[in-house]
């Protein structure tokens, strides 16, 4: 609301909130935009962790290992998925992360990796990766920001920059 009130563009993340809860701040920032009298109706970017490669399955166990790295060192990032996986669903407290043994830690990371890769990232063959930007621009998105370096091999991420550039043109 602040930045559309300022008349601003905004960056925002997939991590630790819905496309539905970004959906949601979109209209309220436009909303601002508009209220403040600019021009249009401002600019939305998104950053995800992008992949795009020929075969959303070869993908995914390309990234699962960086990802999943990242995701170690950020374990903040990984609550809210946290309490959507059965085994550490708690109504009445919070995840102690650091009591986890390493097998649920192991767990925990496999499946947040999985939400991730599925509903925040923009990871996958070409077709899987279209109708996620054509979902972020139905919720109002503007712009993708891909973030490719987040330890796939650089000449990895180099050899497949291609395939990105074909679904910007695509979508």
């Amino acid at each position: 609301v602040a930045a559309g009130a300022a008349g601003a563009g905004v960056l925002t993340h997939l991590l630790g909130q819905s496309a539905a809860e970004v959906a949601e701040k979109v209209t309220a920032y436009r909303r601002a935009w508009r209220a403040a009298g600019c021009p249009g109706d401002g600019h939305g970017t998104l950053m995800l962790h992008t992949f795009v490669g020929d075969s959303t399955e070869a993908v995914k166990e390309l990234v699962r290992q960086p990802m999943k790295d990242y995701l170690r060192t950020s374990i903040s990032l990984i609550k809210n998925f946290a309490a959507a996986f059965p085994t550490f669903k708690r109504k009445d407290e919070a995840l102690d992360f650091a009591a986890l043994t390493p097998e649920q830690h192991e767990a925990l990371l496999d499946y947040s990796f999985e939400r991730y890769f599925e509903t925040s990232g923009l990871f996958g063959d070409l077709d899987t990766c279209a109708v996620m930007v054509d979902r972020l621009k139905g919720i109002g998105i503007d712009e993708i920001a891909c973030l490719i370096d987040f330890g796939v091999p650089a000449e990895t991420t180099l050899e497949h920059l291609g395939h990105l550039d074909v679904l910007r043109r695509l979508t």
